[in-house]
């Protein structure tokens, strides 16, 4: 009812009747998120008076029961009581679906159901001492699961080229906090040399020479005073190596992520992929003041692949970005409707793993070119520590401390001023790619 109800009958009904009953799911999933912001509250109650009153006008009286009545007042309670997921009695329900399955005699209900809890009790205490045995009769998986949580599938070594390899080692160093400063200096050591030259093409340079300058910098700079340049930053000066671990499905930040192959032979949908970056934005080649704002990036990932920095290694997602200016656009029900075959930003093709938010792409039934975007609604735990870094020998992860809310930046590509006011309607949305550097803060 919440996602996929409103999508179904986008081509069918009278906009009007269609517009109210998509009034009322958004509510629902707005009441029945995991996270509710007290100040939308009496937004929602207002709106919701006003849903009924639409489908007073659609709908015949004998539709309006007591249940119809009740929902005015979900708000309220979601006031005095919480989020409505806390309260309600699915976990009760399921749990009484596993009771009821633990009966074999139907004439002493009870007791069956006591004796095999008993008995699962005891199991499970028993598996505390016997962490370490293969469970007999299970198939064993074929994920391999890591201690930072991360699990990895499919994995085999691939050669890529020295043009990806360079692609993903800058997009890695803009978003690597101990290289900020480097990044910044290098720009003002171009602005230096070429006074004449707008932003944009500093930007482009920065892009191209980047990567052999800051080499040159880090080691002329260990060479001269070892104590202070880390160990990270030589690992990251001297870059990767071609030979890389490739996968068809990776598992990180609480989501699963499966490649577009893996992908089409699953039932399920996991490849789907955004990206909240900062862009810079240029009326014109000439123009002196481009213009920096979040945008939200989405695409399909075709390639997991973990580079190797000798010390630690580091997951990177290849996928297939939507060009934002023309496959992205906001309909007036408030769907977000993307075209998958308008690709863009061919040039930067990579995203660090951490950064990676899941989506979900339905096919429009109004239009086949069009699929709309679903946001998985999956609340990631910000206190647990997982950049994505995979450090070698003893498997262990490191993070830097990012704030989860802060934005990668990309500021290499020229797609004009972005002016529709409807791009930040959806909050959540997270950007597909950032075209030449992204980069955390």
């Amino acid at each position: 009812m919440e996602h996929f109800l409103p999508i179904g009958i986008r081509s069918i009904l009278p906009e009007k009747v269609r517009s109210a009953i998509t009034k009322l799911c958004f509510f629902f999933r707005s009441i029945c998120s995991k996270v509710v912001d007290p100040a939308i509250l009496p937004t929602l109650q207002k709106e919701i008076v006003v849903t009924l009153c639409d489908l007073e006008m659609y709908f015949p009286p004998s539709f309006f029961d007591i249940m119809v009545h009740l929902v005015v007042h979900l708000v309220k309670e979601t006031q005095l009581c919480g989020p409505a997921y806390m309260r309600w009695m699915y976990p009760a329900e399921r749990y009484m679906k596993i009771l009821k399955g633990y009966v074999k005699n139907r004439s002493r209900p009870e007791g069956c159901i006591a004796e095999r809890y008993v008995v699962e009790e005891a199991v499970e205490f028993c598996t505390e001492y016997l962490s370490n045995v293969q469970s007999i009769g299970l198939p064993k998986s074929h994920i391999v699961e890591k201690k930072e949580g991360k699990r990895l599938i499919g994995n085999k070594v691939v050669t890529v080229s020295m043009v990806e390899r360079d692609q993903a080692h800058l997009y890695v160093l803009h978003n690597e906090i101990e290289v900020e400063p480097y990044v910044e200096m290098h720009k003002v050591v171009l602005r230096d040399l070429n006074p004449n030259r707008n932003e944009n093409w500093i930007v482009r340079e920065h892009n191209r020479s980047f990567i052999p300058w800051f080499r040159d910098h880090i080691y002329s700079k260990y060479h001269s005073d070892p104590a202070s340049v880390t160990e990270r930053l030589r690992c990251l000066a001297y870059g990767p190596s071609v030979i890389v671990l490739s996968y068809s499905a990776y598992a990180i930040n609480g989501y699963t992520f499966y490649t577009k192959e893996q992908d089409d032979k699953s039932t399920m949908q996991n490849s789907g992929v955004t990206l909240v970056a900062e862009a810079m934005h240029i009326s014109s080649a000439n123009d002196l003041n481009p213009k920096f704002a979040n945008l939200s990036y989405f695409g399909v990932i075709e390639r997991i692949l973990v580079f190797d920095y000798a010390k630690f290694q580091i997951p990177v997602f290849g996928c297939k970005w939507v060009e934002n200016n023309s496959g992205i656009r906001m309909d007036k029900s408030g769907f977000l409707p993307v075209d998958l075959n308008r690709v863009g930003y061919k040039d930067e093709p990579f995203i660090l793993a951490s950064q990676a938010k899941q989506v979900f792409y339905v096919n429009d039934p109004t239009s086949t070119k069009w699929s709309i975007v679903l946001l998985s609604n999956k609340i990631v735990d910000e206190n647990i520590e997982d950049q994505g870094d995979i450090g070698v020998g003893i498997e262990s992860c490191t993070r830097n401390d990012q704030n989860e809310n802060e934005s990668c930046t990309r500021n290499d590509h020229n797609e004009g001023i972005w002016i529709n006011p409807t791009v930040r309607v959806v909050k959540r949305r997270v950007e597909h790619n950032p075209t030449k550097k992204r980069k955390r803060r």
